[in-house]
């Protein structure tokens, strides 16, 4: 199939709902039906990237990595702003991972939407139990994945997340959906491109 729309597409949900690996199914399944390249910013990927740099900045910031802590905001919409400002040409399409987290990075999120004149994105929300959240992310066995850092990063993702979902939820100028991710993950990528009408 050919796929003549653009396509904005953010996703969220907690830390272990599989929003990695279905962006880069999403990813693959685009690349294969259309000819336009894609922009694609991950938010922990981002930080993690930053973080490994040499910095007084990058000092602080790696300990609030490791206890699951959220990263200042002005320090996410940086990386967020540069990403967009130095890869988009006007063509292409936009994938996002885990931005805006909190919703003092609403307003920085949506005038860049507006700036580059993205119709109506669609919010992907991937949703997942706690305890299936806890298990994914024992098992992958990352170094910020300790039980502390886990809990912590659970913790502010309800209190965060519940805010910024309501947000999209309530703009008409996205599209805000819900997907089921405790579901195999086929099933996860097809409720997404139904959700997308890409199937």
């Amino acid at each position: 199939m050919w796929i003549v729309t653009q396509q904005t597409i953010i996703f969220l949900g907690p830390q272990g709902s599989g929003k990695g690996t279905q962006v880069s199914l999403l990813k693959d399944y685009i690349t294969n039906n259309d000819t336009r390249s894609i922009v694609y910013f991950t938010a922990g990927t981002s930080l993690r990237a930053f973080a490994a740099g040499e910095g007084f900045a990058q000092e602080k910031v790696r300990p609030l990595i490791a206890a699951g802590k959220l990263i200042p905001t002005f320090i996410s919409t940086e990386l967020f702003s540069s990403r967009l400002i130095n890869s988009i040409h006007g063509n292409e399409h936009i994938i996002i991972d885990g931005f805006p987290r909190t919703t003092d990075q609403i307003p920085d999120f949506d005038s860049a939407m507006k700036f580059f004149e993205r119709e109506r994105p669609v919010v992907l929300h991937i949703g997942l139990s706690d305890e299936v959240a806890k298990d994914r992310l024992t098992k992958r066995h990352r170094e910020d994945d300790t039980t502390e850092g886990i809990e912590e990063r659970l913790r502010w993702s309800h209190q965060e997340a519940a805010a910024v979902n309501e947000w999209f939820k309530n703009s008409p100028d996205y599209r805000f959906v819900e997907i089921n991710g405790e579901q195999p993950i086929e099933a996860v990528q097809q409720e997404i491109l139904k959700a997308l009408q890409l199937s």
